[in-house]
């Protein structure tokens, strides 16, 4: 990223924050779920996963999601709720990306800020590391505040900073079409209810396949299309579920998202809003079947 793109994209970011004075979080909320789903979205009346999610939004502002959102105050949270999986070491915390020193950093290694998604860089050679084009931009990740941009509000009070944290290699040599880069685990009301498993083939293809508990596959999607061929269920599959659930008690729904490694269970994030609620769920019954195993229980309290 160029001097001129910086300007430009942050140039953007500062005519989307501006929306904050003119629309609310609610109108933001229900006239992009309209959009995307074709239907009337109702955010205080919520029935489907993708209202509830973009209910709590707009509703539900408790502390504790700011913490779970911070990628680094998470991992003490997660030190105390589980000892099956891992965090994944930490090399650095920067407050500044003047403060990186690429000469003490190992060959691999990856950096992202605590506060974003969509900030991460993965250098698996320091040798083809463009250090201007990724300071560039994680300096420009540093000075927006993604709450003005999607309006999840678990973003807005972070404070941010730049973490380099070490490469894991989740696949060490084994084949890629079979192993799942990432069980996105989602729980309601401390319980784990389905999975989504992501997988990448060798050409860059994405999938997603959805399953129970018991790696029964489920008859619905969600964003990609299933892997051609079946796939066999992890060995450390159903301590990831345990974990999932120990991290997840006393939240009424949110998604822990791990990796698996051969012998290893890493934590990566607890989304409490998966795609800011405009997930793509097919068939579309499906968005309120999976809308009524979350009770909200406060509902009325909240609107008051």
């Amino acid at each position: 990223m160029n001097k001129l793109n910086y300007i430009l994209k942050y140039t953007e970011y500062l005519i989307r924050k501006c929306r904050v004075f003119v629309t609310t979080d609610l109108y933001f909320h229900t006239a992009t779920l309209n959009r995307i789903s074709g239907a009337h979205a109702n955010l205080k009346k919520p029935v489907t996963l993708n209202e509830k999610i973009c209910h709590r939004l707009v509703f539900d502002h408790n502390p504790l999601y700011t913490l779970l959102a911070d990628k680094l105050a998470v991992r003490e949270y997660v030190h105390n709720r589980t000892q099956l999986v891992k965090t994944i070491p930490v090399i650095g915390v920067y407050n500044r990306v003047e403060d990186i020193d690429l000469s003490k950093l190992p060959e691999k290694f990856v950096l992202k800020c605590n506060h974003d998604s969509g900030s991460v860089v993965i250098c698996t050679d320091k040798e083809k590391f463009n250090q201007r084009r990724v300071f560039n931009r994680l300096k420009l990740a540093l000075n927006k505040n993604m709450y003005f941009t999607t309006r999840e509000w678990q973003y807005k009070y972070i404070t941010p900073v730049i973490l380099c944290e070490k490469y894991i290699d989740i696949f060490n040599g084994r084949v890629k079409t079979n192993i799942p880069e990432m069980l996105r685990i989602h729980c309601f009301h401390n319980i784990a209810c389905f999975i989504e498993a992501d997988f990448t083939d060798e050409n860059g293809k994405e999938f997603i396949n959805v399953y129970d508990t018991s790696w029964q596959l489920q008859p619905f999607q969600m964003e990609y299309p299933n892997t051609p061929v079946p796939v066999q269920e992890p060995e450390l599959f159903h301590n990831a579920i345990i974990a999932a659930q120990e991290l997840a008690k006393g939240i009424d729904y949110c998604r822990v998202d791990l990796m698996l490694a051969e012998d290893e269970i890493y934590f990566s994030e607890i989304t409490l809003s998966p795609m800011r609620g405009k997930l793509r769920i097919t068939p579309a019954t499906w968005n309120a079947t999976l809308g009524e195993m979350w009770h909200l229980t406060e509902l009325k309290s909240r609107l008051h």
